[in-house]
């Protein structure tokens, strides 16, 4: 018998952005290697607008998006440290829907301008498989789409 191929299901919603909160954070700590670290968060509520239909009881619900950009800055460097994009978690579940992820700091900065442009209104989020209503994030997308975000990137 031949083996079997695991294939690795991948889920889509969209999101509409209907509320945006911005705050920055640095902090200095003299007794260690990096002592200066900031961290910028843009807190985002919107509303599943599409999802796919084995998670279709989330259609329509709150969800809270967290993106967060962080650096470290040594004494004796001048660019900073940690400029990295993190894709964490994203969780369904029957109280409150939420994702969280670390973008680079230039796509993280450029944000609240093309929200506040409306040049991005929604976002596209591809997820993994939920186990326990948390699934790991493969890919986010900033568009004006309020239909199906990834539908051009196949």
């Amino acid at each position: 018998m031949a083996k079997r191929l695991y294939r690795e299901d991948k889920f889509e919603l969209t999101a509409s952005i209907e509320r945006v909160e911005q705050s920055y954070y640095i902090s200095q700590h003299r007794d260690i290697e990096r002592p200066v670290s900031d961290e910028a968060m843009l807190e985002m509520t919107g509303q599943i607008t599409v999802i796919d239909p084995a998670y279709r009881q989330h259609r329509d619900r709150s969800i809270e998006m967290t993106l967060l950009c962080a650096r470290s800055f040594a004494k004796d460097e001048a660019t900073p440290t940690g400029n990295k994009s993190v894709l964490f978690s994203l969780n369904l579940r029957k109280g409150a829907c939420s994702l969280l992820a670390y973008l680079p700091s230039d796509a993280f900065w450029a944000l609240p301008g093309m929200i506040s442009s409306k040049a991005v209104t929604h976002i596209g989020v591809r997820f993994s498989k939920p186990y326990r209503g948390s699934a790991d994030l493969v890919a986010l997308h900033f568009t004006t789409c309020g239909q199906r975000a990834f539908a051009s990137f196949g």
